[in-house]
């Protein structure tokens, strides 16, 4: 009965996967307490060598988070990789301070570098209006400004894209670090 109401657990804790993988993940549980009745030990014993099936399956979630991110067509978006960053969250406290905070400031700070991009971009239109229509800058002063900072936001768009892909890559490693301490150290 206890392995019955173990693995139904773990079932239904590893919902958000998909029941391809979540059945290849079940079959290495289901055999660990079969090998254990084979051994003679007890079904209450074969679920204490596993642990928390909570545990497990943040662990397990975390691992398929990570990989669901990093195998993703657009090479890891925003969405998947903070997915991954709540499932190493749930794991505890520590990583409540050394994952999420760091995240949250480093993804301001991205979206401040866009928003500053894209800023200095349609601030072009405002030079050419100027130029146009304003008594300030003459037209032709007021197409090279717009050109400079259209050519600025390009810039700063370009090197801000480069900065959230090598984000994503590093926040994927880092979590992918963390689950490896966090395994040894279960050990």
């Amino acid at each position: 009965m206890i392995r019955n109401q173990y693995l139904q657990q773990l079932w239904e804790l590893l919902s958000p996967v998909p029941e391809r993988l979540r059945r290849e993940w079940m079959y290495d549980y289901e055999e660990h307490f079969r090998m254990a009745a084979e051994h003679g030990r007890s079904e209450a014993e074969a679920a204490h060598e596993l642990g928390d099936p909570r545990l497990i399956a943040k662990e397990l979630l975390l691992t398929y988070r990570v990989d669901q991110a990093e195998n993703s067509r657009s090479g890891g978006s925003i969405t998947l990789v903070s997915r991954a960053v709540l499932a190493a969250v749930s794991l505890g406290f520590f990583n409540l301070i050394f994952v999420l905070g760091p995240y949250v400031a480093l993804l301001g700070v991205l979206v401040a570098l866009w928003s500053a991009a894209i800023g200095v971009g349609v601030s072009s239109l405002m030079a050419v209006y100027e130029g146009m229509f304003g008594g300030g800058v003459t037209m032709t002063q007021g197409i090279f400004i717009a050109m400079v900072l259209l050519g600025a936001g390009m810039l700063l768009g370009a090197g801000t894209h480069w900065l959230t892909k090598a984000f994503m890559k590093m926040t994927l490693a880092y979590l992918k670090f963390n689950s490896r301490v966090i395994r040894v150290n279960k050990k």
